[in-house]
């Protein structure tokens, strides 16, 4: 093909798809690295590259100081690389130098600069998206010209660094930051693949060539299904085509495997973990199957260790942990060595974290007093000669300990089909996978639905270190939601950190997880009506029964509410664990009736310590624990009995349905409000504001909001804690001018026929930041207000400075030649300054502003660390301009 029509092609690629053709053929390379192909593109990448390992070197204690200022020196030479490439005589801090930048930069990537000009002022002034670009250029440029965009803003971020700090261009205002946003995901959305329409007989691309694969005994496949993507359907259809293969479905629990008994054909055998292990494990003769309680394993260890708690504790009680709460974090230990891949319990692995925290418990001595009872499971014997149970995971341990059990069982299929990978815990993973080579095996999940850690789901089948895959399949089209509630997913998985196993260097770069939708949806924030029947979704059982207790004294008369939590806890088994509550509260623990799960605590303080203990403490106690206050009040039985009459027997009879994020997995609903108390905490911010959470358990949280976010089929309705999340990634609202037109008049001073200055309000019922508007008033009228809000005044500021007609809204092509003389005349030192001031060398002339190149490398380092700090108080003040401005939400 001729140069011209490669350059062509390869432009229409993402640069992740670039480098993976790349690799394919060496061939391609010369085009690529032309400095004719995507300059400015190539150039942003290095930029971000060399911003990326910047932070990286300055977040964590350098070992080599070498290292630390090759960091430096590499950002430096992007930056004034980048600053030279736009012929930019100064540092730009301001954003109408951008006009500026637009009209010297002229080259064949680029649109004219007259046309540039015409997308850039109303891209500026937010009467239109950044996608605007592809409708106006030709699709190649519009790419250039959106990352040439990037590079400017970027230059300004790190510019405004080293002005003076008495200077208001220090701020790094949200302006800048919803623009570079807004960029893109314009870009994301033009290298994204096109929807494709699901079809009701028919498989998506994406499933037909996963039903398509054929697997052999040495393969290991790998398939990312996103929620609502018909992962379910594509393993019932990869067995149908294959009715003379045998396979053993593997899925969580036994109600899955009872439903997948009834969907599968004839070919697959259906059946949980737990059933596989107590088939091919023998335990001593008599010994029951069950859990272990805290008062038994008191019991049975004669030297179970004493301890204290380190917590205050009120006047007159004692702080010796009680034997049930030693027992229990014995158990607790016991059970994380059996969710583990470990031969033997370790203290420095195995304790909880909790116990080290809040008791003064010798982690050795728990950790020996697990390994005891552990050896009486295996005898089923205790000191005292009684009878041992064993618990259902035990026997799952066995077999990982000697996997050779299960051998012949594995050779009978052709392959195992693990659903819902990622709640198999370490020890499952090693058993199931060890089957390789056996038979094949295919991994079916969605990683970021990992939200049983506490019962010791791992995701550990999809570490492409530990098991490296055959064949990776990603399912993301999905058949639930529209492209709304879509886009809110998207968006919060972008948060994630890439695994801790992948490396640039040999898998390339990580792939951002991008949802598709399909379908009429909406999403809003909390605030508006919510209509009826709805479902309410919360991270904790606590704040899901203090509403509970709440909605039962505000819902109208004919409003009923339905508890969807887990089976043991119906809505009559919370009524009368309340009324149980109440009586140990008072001191009546000999009226709790047998049966109930207080009747083992003989005071409050007891069960303090067993909730204390509990890792979360979010199960039916710690519900009790956080209703304390409520409990405590003498209208509280009353309270209880109207909850009671409240509540309804059959979900569809609800106007309100209240669940648990770990209830609604797999589930769905209509119309779902995420309640408040989804809350990873805002992490360390990377290019631009854009957060990314790398901590294991901060990654943990937003799977349960990704949960969550993805039960809605037609309407969501999104929490201020997410919101947070998304003002952090990309804005919360955005100022713009309108046209001048004859229906329009200021509110404030009632001036007919001027340009107004509008909020616009993100999130409000749409993923697109223009689509309502809050008008503030005309620019005579704003201009008072400037001393409330910086974000605002710097947009009145850049107004003021490119010459943009207050009253016609629009830049004339004489406003733009005299910004451009003014940015030229100050950026050209005088003759008499020039023959006055000395030469400094390795210093920019003072006519220049200071670049950040241009500082010490200390200072350097303090200005930018200082900036990473101070970004989470600018999503607070954020959030505070949105609630308190004419836009609240």
């Amino acid at each position: 093909m001729p140069r011209r029509t490669v350059f062509r092609t390869l432009s229409y690629l993402c640069m992740h798809d670039v480098i993976q053709l790349l690799c394919a053929d060496r061939r391609l390379r010369p085009f690529v690295h032309a400095t004719s192909f995507a300059p400015w593109r190539k150039r942003y990448l290095k930029l971000r590259h060399a911003e990326s390992m910047y932070e990286r070197a300055l977040r964590h204690t350098p070992t080599d100081d070498d290292a630390c200022g090759a960091s430096d020196e590499a950002l430096v030479h992007a930056y004034d690389e980048a600053l030279a490439a736009m012929h930019l005589h100064s540092a730009p801090v301001h954003l109408s130098e951008l006009l500026c930048a637009a009209q010297l930069c002229t080259c064949e990537s680029l649109p004219s600069p007259q046309k540039v000009q015409r997308f850039l002022v109303p891209w500026m002034l937010g009467r239109v998206g950044a996608e605007e670009a592809f409708a106006l250029f030709d699709h190649a440029q519009a790419v250039e010209l959106l990352y040439f965009l990037r590079v400017f803003l970027a230059l300004v971020r790190l510019s405004r660094l080293s002005q003076p700090s008495s200077s208001s261009s220090t701020q790094y205002h949200q302006m800048f930051h919803v623009l570079d946003a807004d960029c893109a995901e314009a870009l994301d959305d033009f290298f994204a693949p096109p929807a494709e329409a699901p079809r009701t007989q028919q498989f998506t691309t994406e499933q037909a060539r996963f039903v398509e694969f054929q697997v052999r005994r040495s393969d290991l496949v790998c398939v990312q299904a996103y929620a609502g993507t018909g992962k379910t359907r594509s393993l019932l259809a990869y067995a149908q085509r294959r009715p003379h293969q045998r396979f053993l479905y593997i899925t969580f629990n036994a109600a899955a495997a009872r439903d997948a008994r009834q969907r599968f054909p004839p070919n697959v055998d259906c059946r949980t973990m737990h059933s596989v292990a107590l088939q091919h494990v023998t335990l001593p003769d008599g010994q029951a199957v069950g859990p272990l309680r805290p008062r038994d394993v008191a019991r049975w260890l004669p030297q179970l260790p004493v301890g204290k708690s380190t917590k205050a504790t009120a006047q007159g009680r004692s702080n010796t942990l009680a034997p049930t709460t030693v027992a229990l974090y014995v158990l607790r230990t016991l059970d994380r060595f059996m969710q583990s891949m470990d031969p033997h319990v370790r203290a420095e692995v195995h304790t909880p974290w909790s116990m080290t925290q809040s008791t003064d418990l010798a982690p050795q001595a728990v950790a020996e007093a697990a390994q005891a009872l552990w050896d009486m499971i295996g005898t089923s014997q205790a000191p005292n000669g009684r009878r041992v149970p064993c618990p259902h995971d035990a026997y799952v341990k066995y077999l990982q300990l000697h996997p050779e059990a299960c051998v012949r069982l594995f050779r009978e299929y052709n392959a195992l089909l693990l659903d819902e990978a990622q709640d198999l815990s370490a020890c499952q993973t090693s058993i199931l996978l060890s089957a390789r080579g056996h038979c094949g095996v295919i991994v079916v999940g969605d990683v970021h639905q990992k939200i049983y850690g506490f019962r010791g789901g791992s995701a550990l089948a999809f570490h492409a270190r530990l098991y490296p895959p055959t064949a990776t399949f990603h399912l993301t089209q999905s058949f639930r939601f529209g492209p709304e509630v879509a886009a809110i997913a998207t968006k919060v998985l972008r948060l994630k950190a890439p695994p801790p196993w992948h490396n640039e260097r040999e898998h390339g770069a990580w792939l951002r997880p991008r949802l598709t939708g399909h379908g009429a949806d909406a999403v809003r924030v909390h605030g508006a009506p919510m209509a009826r029947p709805h479902t309410r979704i919360y991270r904790t059982n606590a704040l899901l029964a203090r509403e509970m207790l709440w909605l039962a004294s505000t819902l109208p008369p004919d409003a009923s509410l339905y508890l969807k939590t887990s089976q043991t806890l119906t809505h009559r088994a919370m009524v009368d664990l309340l009324r149980d509550a109440h009586k140990l509260y008072h001191g009546q623990a000999d009226a709790i009736p047998h049966g109930s799960p207080l009747r083992d605590f003989a005071a409050w303080k007891e069960l303090e310590e067993h909730v204390e203990a509990e890792e979360g403490g979010d199960g039916k106690l710690g519900v009790v624990l956080s209703l304390v206050e409520a409990i405590a009040a003498p209208d509280f039985l009353e309270r209880l009995c109207g909850l009671e009459r409240q509540f309804v027997n059959d979900e569809k009879d609800a106007s309100v349905i209240l669940t648990t994020v770990h209830q609604a997995k797999g589930l769905e609903w209509d119309r779902v409000l995420v309640a408040d108390d989804f809350s990873p905490a805002l992490q360390a911010r990377v290019l631009s504001l854009r957060p990314q959470v790398a901590q294991f358990g901060a990654q943990d949280e937003l799977n349960h909001m990704y949960v969550a976010l993805t039960r809605a089929r037609r309407e969501l309705v999104i929490p201020p804690c997410v919101l947070q999340w998304l003002v952090a990634s990309e804005g919360l609202f955005r100022y713009r001018l309108t046209g001048k037109s004859r229906s329009t008049a200021c509110g404030q001073c009632h001036a007919r026929k001027v340009c107004l200055v509008q909020l616009c309000r993100r999130y409000a019922g749409t993923s697109r930041f223009d689509d309502r508007v809050d008008t503030l008033g005309c620019l005579r009228c704003v201009r008072q207000q400037l001393a409330d809000d910086e974000d605002l005044e710097d947009f009145v500021r850049w107004i003021d400075m490119c010459g943009v007609s207050a009253a016609t809204g629009q830049l004339s092509t004489t406003a733009m030649a005299r910004t451009l003389r003014r940015y030229q005349s100050a950026a050209a030192p005088s003759p008499k300054r020039a023959r006055t001031e000395p030469a400094h060398h390795g210093a920019a002339p003072r006519h220049e502003r200071a670049r950040f190149a241009c500082l010490a490398r200390a200072e350097r380092a303090e200005r930018y660390v200082h900036f990473l700090e101070e970004q989470q108080s600018r999503v607070e003040m954020w959030m505070a301009l949105g609630s308190s401005s004419p836009c609240t939400m």
